[in-house]
């Protein structure tokens, strides 16, 4: 398990990760085909193979409780033959801090893979769920080809989920779907996805590759680069939204955050997807998506003003970052002295991070000029954190007008 920390208003926020990220298939004759796991972990083949691939199609659709994950690949087989496919997933929970005598006395976690399917060639087959060690022992998987796993073991569980595939010569379609949870903690859900393994594949590239993401209301992240040379990725809205781009500013500064160094693309959907088209594709870099949950909890990496024609924070949103989550008393104080303009906005905020799809024209108008706004309804469920703020401001105004 991985600890991070975050500065939020002065206090320490401890954000706990949940492992599993997923990466992408790689099919030989025993094959990996993706790994979740909080830490990025990468592909190895377990046995040679002379299988290319030629399409591949990853559609990623976010949930509340996570994400739906559908991949289409198309491969060139030289033989007709049975192939073992497979892919090694660290646990839950992986125990990265543990050491070798803590794992022996605990038993492996469950995984938080769901709804697990593959269809090989338009036929379902059945997939098996293994702990890798019992796999090696009973001499499925070259022990010296997964060495880098078996070392891992010494920290944690890996699974390995595998299955029996019928490829015929020529052209064959591998489809998968399934769904998991996510890293999350207080502010966010991560979501990373390994596409560098495409190296792996004896034309180390893929002729035509597609990845459309679905992230229906929510506000969210995505990578700059698929390349080292910070090559940006043209992402393209399909439907209707914001897109803001950062580029990165150093690049080969060791020292600099991740968004000077890599940048970022900021997305708000009011509808439809985003996606990226490619021929020939080969990354450097693995793709990654962070669902924001809390507007707030972002603010240090914001920048000031218009950037495309968009703002991420303003005067009120800083009045607010401050006193969000003092106490009740404490936050009339702090808004006493307002202007009922200022108090009539501050008093709307916490319902456009919801998306409440305002009657009043002025107040549309004037939260539509955030990146992160747009109206799903009017009956949204805003932060339960932030509940003292209407309260405070109707309190302000009674006493106003009494």
């Amino acid at each position: 398990m991985i600890n991070q920390q975050k500065f939020y208003g002065g206090d320490i926020m401890k954000k706990i990760f949940l492992a599993i990220m997923f990466c992408i298939l790689s099919i030989f004759t025993f094959a990996n085909d993706w790994e979740f796991g909080s830490e990025g972990e990468h592909i190895i083949p377990l046995k040679g193979s002379n299988v290319t691939i030629k399409k591949e199609k990853i559609t990623l659709k976010l949930t509340k409780d996570g994400m739906l994950v559908n991949v289409k690949f198309t491969f060139d087989s030289p033989n007709a033959e049975n192939k073992i496919i497979g892919f090694v997933t660290p646990e839950s929970g992986n125990g990265e801090d543990e050491d070798e005598t803590t794992k022996i006395s605990r038993k492996p976690e469950p995984l938080k893979i769901k709804n697990f399917k593959t269809i090989v060639n338009g036929k379902e087959v059945k997939s098996n769920v293994e702990l890798l060690s019992k796999l090696l022992s009973k001499g499925v998987l070259d022990k010296n080809i997964i060495k880098e796993y078996t070392e891992k073991e010494k920290n944690f569980y890996n699974y390995v989920y595998y299955f029996n595939a019928d490829f015929k010569q020529g052209e064959n379609v591998v489809e998968h779907s399934y769904f998991y949870t996510g890293s999350y903690g207080v502010y966010e859900r991560d979501f990373d996805y390994v596409v560098t393994t495409i190296s792996k594949w004896k034309n180390k590239t893929v002729e035509d590759f597609e990845i459309e993401i679905q992230p229906e209301n929510y506000f969210v992240k995505l990578p700059y680069s698929f390349w080292k040379n910070n090559k940006k990725i043209n992402w393209e809205i399909v439907g209707k939204g914001k897109m803001v781009t950062i580029a990165p500013t150093k690049p080969n500064d060791e020292d600099a955050n991740r968004i000077e160094k890599y940048g970022v693309i900021y997305l708000k959907l009011d509808n439809g997807s985003v996606r990226y088209r490619t021929k020939n594709f080969s990354p450097s870099e693995d793709f990654y998506m962070t669902r924001m949950d809390s507007i707030f909890g972002f603010e240090y990496e914001y920048p000031e003003g218009k950037v495309q024609g968009y703002k991420f924070k303003d005067k009120y949103f800083e009045i607010l970052r401050e006193v969000a989550y003092s106490n009740y008393s404490e936050i009339v104080d702090s808004l006493k002295n307002l202007s009922d303009k200022d108090l009539d906005i501050i008093r709307n905020y916490p319902y456009a991070f919801a998306g409440y799809n305002f009657t009043r024209k002025d107040l549309k108008s004037y939260f539509s000029q955030f990146i992160w706004y747009s109206p799903v309804s009017k009956n949204v469920k805003i932060d339960p954190s932030l509940d003292n703020i209407a309260k405070a401001v109707d309190e302000i105004r009674e006493k106003r007008y009494k």
